[in-house]
């Protein structure tokens, strides 16, 4: 699957709501980096899930994320893309892993200003399921990626 950055993203679910996030999901995920309460030395992301499958959520780096001065390491990015997909399928009930993650880097990313992540889910294809996720600073897009997924 290649990232296209002109199309909008396929978010199409058959509910007029998001369902909730199975209880399976939190439990196995409370201990994330990315976004797990249980986890002191995590990112303590939180999303919030649009009616549609799209899972957002903002976060302020610190100096401790960056690379060289000013900006945020470029696995830490990654790390926010990928946990927005997962929040994307968590909505669809599905609880996977990152079978393979494309990430294209556009511009720098500062460690002084707020950024804002969006992941959504694709309809699945042979147990397969396409994700993709943006990031986005000042209103820029910064790095997006796309990955596949396998549900555990």
């Amino acid at each position: 699957m290649k990232a296209n950055p002109a199309a909008t993203p396929n978010r199409k679910t058959t509910a007029p709501e998001a369902p909730p996030v199975p209880r399976l999901s939190q439990d196995l995920h409370c201990g994330c980096f990315a976004c797990g309460a249980a986890n002191p030395a995590g990112l303590r992301l939180q999303f919030e899930v649009t009616a549609d499958g799209l899972a957002t959520a903002t976060w302020q780096p610190t100096a401790a994320f960056r690379s060289y001065t000013d900006r945020v390491h470029g696995g830490v990015l990654a790390v926010l893309l990928d946990s927005a997909m997962v929040h994307a399928l968590f909505a669809t009930g599905v609880t996977g892993v990152t079978a393979e993650l494309t990430i294209r880097y556009l511009h720098s990313v500062d460690v002084n200003a707020p950024v804002e992540v969006r992941g959504w889910a694709e309809p699945s294809r042979h147990g397969v399921i396409p994700c993709g996720a943006e990031l986005h600073q000042a209103g820029t897009l910064v790095v997006r990626a796309a990955a596949k997924f396998m549900a555990m």
